[in-house]
């Protein structure tokens, strides 16, 4: 108990910062998928032995649907769940290896190395990854049950594992393991357990026939080098530095090291055929094979020896998580922001039933900013599209728009709304109002209280009565003044051009071009660059040029 209570204090201290943190676009899409279903939605996927098409994991979806319920937009509690079930599988981890054998110290060593692992640093910091967190839980709560010849009752806790996360799959091939290497060999124990595995991996292989997507499993010689150098690299915090433990498990005599280390291959299970899905936090259920391996090799070894390696150890996890742990803190920050701001404009306007989303958080995906806006307009028929979608075109019609542009540099939502009959601007300014109903081809999304256009950009635009001149506003920053040296800028009002116009020094740079005499009304603009911009920092983009204002002007 005191060795669980220390390991728990270091591992709250060490990732204090996660309750700082703010949800993703998964954690957002997850709560609002799972609001309106249904008690029996959750109760009818969770018996069906079918594999579910839409990927509706009922175990871990169920955590959003009751802590949505219970704590809402409130960050800190869902971390609080997720530290609180990690540290529960810290305490079955170290009851596992006495189960097997160990002795406190062996015990207390696999526990520490589980608990404190920086390749699982998603696992504590992001709510999302309490899939993995159930998962490993349910296995662990399976194989005690089944270590103590309870293996029928110990059906129950792995059919959960596998409604929790796929990876569960794995886990007769860990009790084969068992049985052949440290057990009775009583195999026709695994055979329940072999049996739910192979329908669901039948089914598994059915679905992903006819499939070419980073979910798509690649049964290729390719994808499994590919797979076992990035995790070989993450295990041990080195490249490769895994093969180390390949060549562990052969020079070992002792047989449950072995087996740590047989579980840790086996429990990657489908991840070693998903070459497009590396991402280190898989690792959270293989560990359990690494910390029985840990567990027994400091069996082995004198105490200060044990002592020294986690005295390296443990420092060298906490300044990578330091390294981390400013990543992850800046992307909720802007995350937080913006779902904050979007819920402020949302909150006094509950009839807009179409949005259009120009833009969102550098960590944030359209189903988060989409997830994201329907928490706060929750309306079935609301109507969503990213502004340079094909969907967008069709919500310019309607009859009340809402637009909501992200400013990532000044972190600041900029909102506009059209309703029918309304007369368009006879000028625009970036940085306060987007009107992108406006806006015809070529322009890309708001950026520093700036838009860039391409080689060519149309906007529609009211010319007032008595308007005699045209202005725009222009960004030339230094790079590009350094690369392309000028911007030239030709305006164009319903096809007839009033010339062109050269940017030439780094400034905000305001240029006026002479109206002739015209009729007041709607007219269409466009803005043609005469020498587009190609960046050498990597941006695939052809830029025009970076307008922060234009418009019809009046002269007495």
């Amino acid at each position: 108990m005191v060795i669980a209570l220390c390991v728990a204090a270091l591992f709250l201290i060490a990732n204090r910062g996660a309750y700082r943190g703010y949800f993703n676009d998964d954690d957002l899409d997850n709560l609002v998928q799972t609001r309106r279903a249904s008690g029996e939605t959750f109760l009818l996927a969770l018996e069906d032995p079918r594999l579910n098409r839409s990927n509706f994991r009922p175990i871990g979806h169920g955590y959003y649907k009751l802590m949505g319920m219970w704590a809402g937009l409130k960050y800190k509690p869902y971390v609080g769940v997720l530290h609180g079930v990690h540290l529960l599988n810290v305490v079955l981890v170290m009851l596992l290896l006495r189960r097997l054998g160990a002795g406190w110290i062996g015990a207390g060593a696999g526990a520490l190395l589980f608990a404190f692992h920086i390749a699982c640093f998603d696992g504590y910091w992001k709510p999302m990854f309490i899939f993995d967190v159930l998962c490993a839980t349910f296995l662990l709560l399976a194989v005690l049950l089944y270590l103590r010849g309870h293996w029928l009752l110990a059906l129950i806790p792995y059919w959960l594992a596998y409604k929790t996360k796929e990876p569960a799959i794995a886990l007769p091939a860990v009790l084969l393991a068992w049985e052949w290497m440290l057990g009775e060999k009583r195999w026709k124990r695994v055979l329940p357990y072999a049996l739910i595995a192979a329908s669901f991996g039948v089914q598994a292989m059915l679905k992903n026939q006819g499939t070419n997507d980073e979910y798509t499993l690649r049964f290729t010689g390719a994808a499994v080098l590919k797979t076992f150098g990035f995790y070989s690299s993450q295990i041990l915090l080195a490249p490769y530095a895994g093969a180390l433990l390949v060549a562990l498990g052969i020079w070992t005599k002792d047989r449950r090291v072995r087996f740590g280390l047989l579980a840790l291959a086996l429990l990657m299970g489908p991840m070693w055929f998903l070459p497009g899905r590396l991402f280190a936090v898989y690792l959270y259920i293989p560990l359990i094979g690494l910390a029985v391996a840990a567990g027994f090799l400091a069996e082995q070894l004198k105490t200060w020896q044990v002592a020294l390696f986690f005295a390296l150890w443990l420092p060298v996890n906490y300044l990578l998580l330091r390294q981390q742990r400013a990543v992850a803190l800046t992307v909720a920050m802007e995350n937080q922001l913006y779902v904050e701001a979007v819920g402020k404009a949302l909150a006094g306007d509950r009839d807009v039933r179409a949005i259009l989303y120009d833009g969102g958080p550098v960590g944030m995906r359209e189903w988060g900013i989409e997830a994201t806006m329907r928490w706060f307009q929750p309306a079935e028929e609301l109507r969503l599209a990213g502004l340079d979608s094909a969907e967008a075109r069709g919500l310019m019609d309607r009859e009340y728009l809402a637009v909501m542009s992200w400013d990532r540099a000044r972190r600041k939502l900029v909102t506009a709304r059209r309703h029918a009959g309304d007369a368009a601007p006879a000028s625009i300014t970036m940085a306060t109002g987007n009107p992108v109903w406006l806006f015809g081809e070529g322009w890309y999304p708001l950026e520093s209280g700036f838009r860039w256009t391409k080689a060519e950009a149309k906007v529609r635009l009211r010319r007032p009565e008595g308007a005699r001149q045209f202005t725009a506003r222009v960004n030339l920053g230094p790079v590009q003044k350094r690369e392309q040296g000028q911007v030239e800028l030709e305006v164009l009002v319903d096809g007839k051009s009033l010339g062109t116009r050269v940017f030439s020094d780094v400034c905000w740079c305001d240029q006026v071009w002479a109206l002739p005499a015209g009729t007041a009304g709607d007219v269409e603009v466009t803005l043609r660059s005469l020498k587009p911009y190609q960046p050498s920092n990597g941006d695939p983009r052809t830029l025009g040029a970076a307008v922060a204002s234009l418009g019809f002007v009046a002269v007495p």
